[in-house]
Formats: C-alpha cells, structure tokens, sequence
C-alpha cells in the first residue's frame, strides 16, 4: 500500500525508550517524522534514524502538548501540506472490528481510510 498523501507527526516527549507510536509506523511501513524537545534529541537520536526527527523551537513550557501541535500545524502549512496527521506517541497498534472482533491491522490501510473519510 502507498504511503498516507498527508504527512505523519509523532509528539513525543520523554518516550525514546518505548517509541510505541514509531514502533507500529515502521512496522507497517509508514514514513513519519518524530517532534521531540531539544533536550532530547541525542536520546530519540540514539533509537531513530535522526532523518526522523523534528526539533521543536521550545521546551517545558508547561501548558501539555498544546504548543507543539500548533508549532505542527505551523509548520505543516509552510511545508505546503494540505493535511496532516499528528499522533501520541502510545499508539501500540491499529485495529479493526468486524462483528464484534477486534483484529490487528498490519498496514496503512486504516489511516488512507481516515484521509478518504477526511
């Protein structure tokens, strides 16, 4: 399956240990980025190919992960991206129901499903 035609932002602060979010992405071969504080760089660095990684302009702010999804949403717009996903990063995997069972999703299906929907 191609790629998601929005890019894929991961907000991570204090992760790089379980990288859950970035775990399932590679598992179903999604291209993402990873937007991480300065602070924390050389420790998601040491775990991701640093290609991946975002650099946000701040850090320990103190109001949630609010700021670093507008700095996203900013930086998206002058990227020239018409959408754009930004996930937790606790996502362990992606899943389907279908009468009333949950099954494991090992693609980019459900997430092209989300931007046809969009």
């Amino acid at each position: 399956m191609k790629q998601t035609r929005a890019p894929i932002f991961i907000l991570s602060k204090g992760r790089w240990e379980s990288r859950m979010t970035s775990r399932t992405l590679e598992e179903i071969g999604a291209d993402y980025q990873i937007v991480v504080e300065e602070q924390e760089y050389d420790k998601y660095a040491a775990v991701i190919d640093p290609k991946k990684i975002l650099v946000l302009p701040f850090s320990n702010l103190g109001h949630g992960g609010i700021p670093a999804r507008n700095w996203i949403w900013e930086y998206s717009i002058a990227r020239g991206d018409h959408a754009h996903f930004i996930m937790d990063d606790n996502i362990r995997y992606f899943y389907r129901s279908i009468h009333n069972t949950k099954l494991r999703v090992k693609s980019m299906v459900p997430l092209r499903v989300i931007e046809d929907l969009a």
